[in-house]
């Protein structure tokens, strides 16, 4: 399946979200901070799309992210958006990140439930974190040469007690 052009206008955002600018304003700060991990179509029906899309909590990146669930209609009246989040408000900023996405793009792809999270066949103690921070050393793309290490002991601590003086004496 291809992508779906989606029609979400800021105006409607802003109808949507309602007198209190904080949804708007920390919605637009996760979407900015690109906290999004992806977001797709699941459905599509006449009078409607619904949407998925997964955003790194803000307070615990390394953790699982918030579920949102998008179902768009033609008339704001009939939006159903969901989120996880502890916020308990369909108006929260993970949802307004989203709304601010699709806003920005216009269009989204399709996305099946394995294109997410999977967890099915491991255990707890397997499972990755694929949106954590990880460090730079471990990215597939940097590769640290290694120290030629001395093997005779006796060698090796010369050379750090010359380093060691050397230090000491300012050189």
């Amino acid at each position: 399946m291809d992508d779906i052009p989606v029609d979400v206008k800021l105006i409607d955002i802003i109808d949507y979200v309602g007198d209190s600018v904080r949804p708007i304003r920390e919605g637009s700060a996760v979407h900015d901070a690109k906290h999004i991990i992806c977001i797709g179509y699941t459905a599509k029906h006449l009078d409607c799309v619904e949407i998925s899309g997964y955003v790194c909590q803000s307070s615990h990146p390394n953790q699982i992210p918030h579920k949102v669930e998008l179902k768009l209609a033609d008339s704001i009246d009939n939006w159903v958006l969901k989120c996880s989040c502890k916020a308990g408000t369909n108006r929260c900023k993970h949802i307004v990140a989203c709304l601010l996405e699709l806003n920005r793009t216009g269009k989204a792809e399709y996305m099946t439930c394995t294109s997410a999270t999977q967890a099915w066949g491991t255990t707890k103690a397997e499972k990755s974190v694929p949106w954590g921070a990880k460090p730079i050393a471990e990215l597939c793309c940097v590769h640290c040469p290694k120290r030629a290490e001395p093997t005779d002991a006796a060698l090796k601590n010369n050379i750090l007690a010359e380093s060691f003086s050397r230090i000491l004496r300012g050189r």
